[in-house]
């Protein structure tokens, strides 16, 4: 019995060991198969991406001889040769019509064109040569009218020589005559140009006079009624000199308290006039103000603001606590600034007052540039450079002073350059020197503020640092980018 079960066990596990061989046998095969079968469409495949390889380089030799044929360059696409091909037929060949527009149609439009030229030149030549036929014609004709004509000349001049006989026989007649003209016209031409000096003088008064009587002024188109207007000016000044004269006797002018009490409250140069409006409110996160004026006509971004303390109407200009730059126009009354520099022991608060010699309401202030503007080392003025700062601020730069004239700035004499040349590039000694004395002296009898070229830049809140290097300070795109730190300066 046992040994029986044995044979079984051994015959199982026969069976066991053949089927497992057989499965074994089949998934091998089936294994290989699928390798092989990957093998063949992996070979079919390079052979596709070869024989597609051949054909695009095939294409790409084909285009890069088509390009050479066209004259263009290798790496332009297809719609771009096409696009320049179409701009140079509409562009360069209005007269090429015919559709559609090739190079061989071209060619042969060009060439019927050449013929039709040729053409048009041969019919000008035959044209020339029958003009100058005509002309060698009329040459000979007029070499026999210069015959006729030396003879008539001839006779002409026996002619002549009898007229001059006679003209001779009553010269010394018209020669006295005319020696009699000749005196009176002298006298008339003395009268004429004293009588010009006179109306060149008389309207040299018209700077002296105030707006007003300007316009009468200019109203009178006749010397004797503009020395009207002068008299009547000066009838009027002699008047309040007078009163004011009466006005000082009766306050004891002479005194010297009361005369140090009159230079005290005259206004002095380095005082502002007055505020142009008032800081509102200020946020410190993002250090913008807001700012209250009369008006905000003619106020633009970039215009630059002095903060002065309210307690003070007419501070001095040395004493301002900041500056603002206007970023934006709100209303007709209200702008909005960024703080560009403030302390921090004496802020920008609400109810400062601010003003700005470089702004009106309304109106655009005129700015006259005297002297030499240097804000470098070298020769060249740098009066381009300052007129567009003062432009950025919404100033307007022009050549002469008049009554409306808000500031002159005088930038002094040349200094002197390296190299030791006496001779300065831009600057006329004659004709510029003469022109800054005429301007300043205009100035100062109108009243106008004369400031140099330092204060002038203080105004506009540049340094000379900034305009050497050509680093003029800039808003960003918000408007509100701080300026660069400064040493004692809060940001």
């Amino acid at each position: 019995m046992p040994a029986n079960r044995t044979v079984a066990s051994l015959s199982i596990a026969l069976i066991v060991f053949v089927m497992l061989t057989f499965v074994l046998a089949v998934t091998t095969y089936l294994f290989f198969k699928q390798r092989l079968d990957e093998q063949a469409k992996a070979e079919a495949a390079t052979a596709e991406t070869n024989k597609a390889r051949t054909e695009l380089n095939t294409a790409v030799d084909e285009k890069r001889k088509l390009q050479e044929l066209l004259g263009v360059a290798e790496e332009k696409t297809v719609a771009q040769i096409e696009a320049e091909t179409n701009e140079r037929f509409t562009g360069e060949f209005v007269g090429f019509d015919a559709e559609p527009k090739t190079y061989l149609k071209l060619v042969d439009w060009l060439a019927e064109a050449i013929r039709k030229k040729d053409g048009q030149m041969d019919s000008l030549r035959l044209d020339h040569e029958k003009v100058v036929a005509d002309k060698e014609r009329a040459i000979e004709t007029e070499k026999s009218a210069a015959a006729r004509a030396a003879a008539e000349k001839e006779k002409a001049v026996a002619d002549a020589a009898a007229e001059r006989r006679k003209f001779d026989a009553s010269r010394g007649q018209h020669e006295a005559q005319q020696q009699q003209l000749s005196g009176k016209r002298d006298e008339a031409l003395n009268q004429t140009v004293a009588f010009d000096k006179l109306k060149a003088e008389v309207a040299k008064g018209r700077q002296f006079l105030y707006v007003e009587q300007q316009k009468d002024f200019d109203d009178k188109k006749d010397p004797e009624g503009q020395l009207g207007v002068l008299y009547a000016a000066l009838r009027a000044r002699t008047q309040v000199i007078e009163r004011q004269n009466e006005l000082l006797a009766t306050l004891r002018g002479g005194d010297e308290a009361v005369q140090a009490a009159v230079m005290a409250a005259t206004p002095q140069d380095n005082r502002i006039d007055g505020f142009d409006g008032r800081v509102v409110s200020v946020d410190p996160a993002d250090r913008t103000a807001l700012i209250s004026c009369r008006s905000t006509r003619g106020m633009r971004p970039g215009l630059l603001l002095a903060v002065y303390d309210p307690a003070d109407p007419r501070p001095r200009l040395g004493a301002r606590k900041g500056l603002l730059e206007v970023i934006a126009v709100e209303s007709p009354t209200v702008a909005r600034a960024r703080v560009r520099s403030d302390s921090i022991r004496n802020p920008i608060l609400g109810g400062d007052g601010v003003a700005s010699s470089l702004w009106a309401p309304g109106a655009a202030p005129e700015v006259v540039i005297v002297g030499f503007v240097q804000l470098d080392a070298d020769a060249p003025p740098d009066t381009d450079t300052l007129q567009a700062a003062i432009e950025r601020t919404g100033g307007r730069v022009v050549d002469a002073v008049t009554p409306g004239t808000s500031l002159v700035v005088d930038a002094g004499v040349p200094k002197p350059v390296a190299g030791g040349e006496s001779k300065t590039p831009g600057w006329r000694t004659n004709v510029d020197d003469k022109r800054r004395d005429r301007e300043i002296k205009s100035a100062r009898q109108l009243g106008i503020r004369v400031v140099g070229l330092d204060e002038m830049l203080d105004l506009l809140g540049l340094e000379r640092a900034d305009l050497e290097t050509g680093r003029l300070p800039t808003r960003g795109d918000d408007g509100r980018s701080l300026p660069r730190r400064a040493a004692g300066v809060a940001y």
